[in-house]
Formats: C-alpha cells, structure tokens, sequence
C-alpha cells in the first residue's frame, strides 16, 4: 500500500472518530470538575453533544461575588433561528469542588 493510499485511511479513520465519538464521551469529559467542563456540560445537557465539544468559551476579566466568574460562549444551536448563540455564562465553584453555571443572553 502506498503512502497516498494509507494517508487517506488514516483521514477517514480520524473523520469517523470526530463524527461518532462526541456524543458517547462527553458525559465522560465533561465531569465539572473546572468551570469550561461545567459549561460544556450545560451545552451537552441541552441536547447539543458536537457543540459542547467545539464551543468557544472565553474568560471575562468580570467576577461577581454572588454569581461567579463570568465567561462568554459561543457556539452554533442549530434550534435556533439564527444559528449563533452568543452566551454570558457565570461559574461558580461550590463547596463539593465542582463548579455550576447561570447562562443568559447579553444586553
């Protein structure tokens, strides 16, 4: 087998693994055990399993005492009519060491 041949199986074979494993692992990733892992988790127990794996989740300078650290996700809710959804989230850490969130849209 030549090298072209064994390129495009190793392809199909990493193509397979995106398209069919997210929804199996990420009750296993997403454990809240950090404050992503508890807004992917959010997104997953929301019905959206490939998107809790590629949201983008960045971390806000702002931290509120009663709420938490407060980050913003993007990711693609294809329920909704627009398709982007844009998310304020807060984390906070509770006493067990595992985090929960609030969401919300912006203003």
């Amino acid at each position: 087998m030549n090298k072209k041949k064994q390129l495009v199986i190793v392809g199909l074979v990493a193509l397979m693994v995106l398209i069919l494993f997210p929804p199996w692992l990420a009750p296993l990733v997403h454990d809240n055990d950090s404050p992503r892992s508890a807004l992917r988790e959010g997104i997953y127990k929301d019905g959206h399993p490939y998107q809790s794996f590629f949201a983008l989740i960045l971390k806000d300078h702002y931290k509120d005492k009663d709420y938490g650290q407060r980050y913003n996700v993007y990711w693609y809710n294809h329920d909704s009519p627009t398709g982007d959804t844009a998310t304020m989230c807060y984390t906070k850490e509770t006493e067990s060491g595992k985090y929960v969130f609030s969401c919300g849209t912006g203003p």
